[in-house]
């Protein structure tokens, strides 16, 4: 598969240092370590958000120093942690800024509705959602923006923390979407803090720690006992059944 991503000798300072790191077309790749690590910080520089003070991303093959803000826009998009809109603008009406179709009943792909159920409250406003509700709307909201893209695989989805604040139920449909995704030959960058959904839904792990990559791979080599140990300072329980990594906390930190 070809590479669509390349870090190297990334530098922010007290933030990032990575020498090294790369995505190729279609990986599912989600970005672990604990609060404070740099993920949020690595994903802002990869969207061109933040510049490196040294080293260079290339995205496609082409500097990300080079593009231009609206062929950005119109090829990767990212979901922020912050919520982007106080105003009390119906959902329908936020979602059709960055829908590419204005009727009602195609406002929403089907392919976003079955995940992310967001039709029965397109008439309401943006400040009578649940926090569960808004966090569905931004992640349509994100991918709605570059869904030409994505419909035809040549998507870049960089979702910071997007199962925040959902139930458990839309947590996986989520992730089966993204999964989705990927397999039509998107590639897709998401942070979680869910060790084990993530070694299941992803084909990569990316696992960050002060500011630096302490292991990346397949999920079954980066999600070991030793690498979460090291990197959460909890003691874990590992098992693979079939196809399937269970991963347990099995003595967190003892308080005083």
């Amino acid at each position: 598969m070809s590479t669509v991503l390349h870090l190297t000798s990334i530098s922010l300072s007290n933030r990032l240092q990575v020498d090294s790191l790369h995505a190729v077309k279609g990986e599912c790749i989600h970005l672990l370590g604990p609060n404070g690590a740099g993920k949020s910080s690595l994903m802002a520089v990869i969207a061109g958000l933040i510049a490196p003070e040294q080293g260079e991303v290339v995205l496609c093959d082409k500097s990300l120093s080079t593009w231009s803000l609206a062929e950005l826009a119109s090829l990767r998009t990212m979901l922020s942690q912050q919520l982007e809109s106080n105003f009390a603008l119906r959902v329908g009406e936020y979602l059709s800024f960055y829908a590419h179709s204005h009727r009602d009943n195609l406002l929403v792909p089907a392919m976003l509705e079955r995940a992310l159920e967001v039709k029965s409250f397109l008439y309401k406003p943006l400040t009578h959602l649940s926090g569960g509700e808004r966090q569905r709307v931004e992640i349509c909201r994100a991918l709605l923006q570059i869904w030409p893209q994505l419909e035809i695989g040549e998507g870049i989805a960089i979702l910071d923390e997007p199962l925040q604040g959902l139930d458990i139920r839309h947590q996986y449909a989520v992730a089966t979407l993204i999964q989705a995704l990927c397999a039509k030959g998107n590639t897709i960058i998401m942070s979680s803090h869910d060790i084990a959904l993530s070694a299941n839904y992803s084909t990569s792990l990316w696992l960050m720690n002060k500011g630096r990559i302490v292991a990346s791979g397949a999920p079954h080599s980066v999600a070991t006992q030793h690498n979460l140990e090291r990197v959460f300072e909890c003691h874990f329980l590992i098992s693979k059944k079939k196809n399937f990594l269970e991963i347990q906390v099995c003595a967190p930190i003892t308080l005083p």
